[in-house]
């Protein structure tokens, strides 16, 4: 008998709170579960309503996806300077550095303002000479201004390659080894330039990446064309939110 009230007093619970029984072998209605009752007189069974569905949470886009993100760089390089100018009858190459600020425009492209100042000693073999400021005893210096556009492969991988290009300005300066601690120089074939390059990025950690390229650069000044490679390799960093 008490078995019977109590089960008697949960199908009233039950009723009250909207739940609808179920005899019937049909489907079940979208969103319900069946749940079956026992007693010692009998069994019923009950609809209960499942809550709804809640979309997984999508893993945020990585930081060097995002649009508006920046990276701060430098490195260090190797260059080469070939053509018909003048600067390639008397230089041939040399050390370099330079330094980096990316801006994202979208999840592939950045656009690229950069700055280097590249060296290159006096091309060996060349007769001495009796000039007051004799080339065998110079180095040609091009300080470098220029922005690129940036297309990135493979963004969302540690390690991706991309395609750059871009115009700047060159500034080559001649600079003499008068005599001991004294230095004087000219700037020569100054002018702009056009910029094309490959390059490879690998993060070693979500904001700090090395950076590997090689440019190649096409320079025009007084009438004279002047082409430079350059390989470098350095480092970006990327400030936190």
């Amino acid at each position: 008998m008490k078995l019977r009230v109590v089960g008697l007093a949960m199908v009233c619970v039950i009723a009250a709170l909207g739940a609808p029984s179920r005899s019937g072998a049909g489907p079940l209605p979208p969103g319900w579960t069946q749940l079956a009752f026992n007693s010692s007189s009998g069994a019923e069974t009950f609809l209960r309503r499942q809550p709804a569905p809640v979309n997984p949470r999508g893993v945020p886009t990585l930081r060097r996806q995002r649009r508006g993100t920046i990276s701060l760089g430098g490195g260090i390089g190797w260059g080469f300077i070939r053509g018909s100018s003048e600067l390639n009858d008397h230089y041939d190459n040399g050390p370099g550095y330079g330094l980096r600020f990316r801006y994202m425009l979208t999840t592939r492209s950045a656009l690229a303002f950069t700055f280097e100042n590249q060296h290159y000693n006096t091309r060996a073999g060349l007769p001495v000479s009796t000039d007051p400021f004799p080339a065998n005893d110079s180095v040609l210096v091009v300080t470098t201004v220029a922005s690129e556009m940036t297309i990135f492969f493979h963004r969302e991988r540690e390690t991706n390659t991309y395609l750059l290009a871009g115009l700047g300005y060159a500034s080559p300066d001649v600079k003499y080894d008068v005599q001991a601690g004294e230095k004087e120089s000219r700037r020569v074939d100054e002018g702009p330039f056009g910029v094309v390059g490959v390059g490879l990025e690998r993060f070693v950690r979500p904001r700090v990446s090395l950076d590997f390229a090689l440019r190649g650069f096409a320079q025009v000044g007084n009438s004279e064309l002047s082409l430079m490679s350059q390989l470098t390799a350095g480092i970006h960093l990327y400030p936190g939110d």
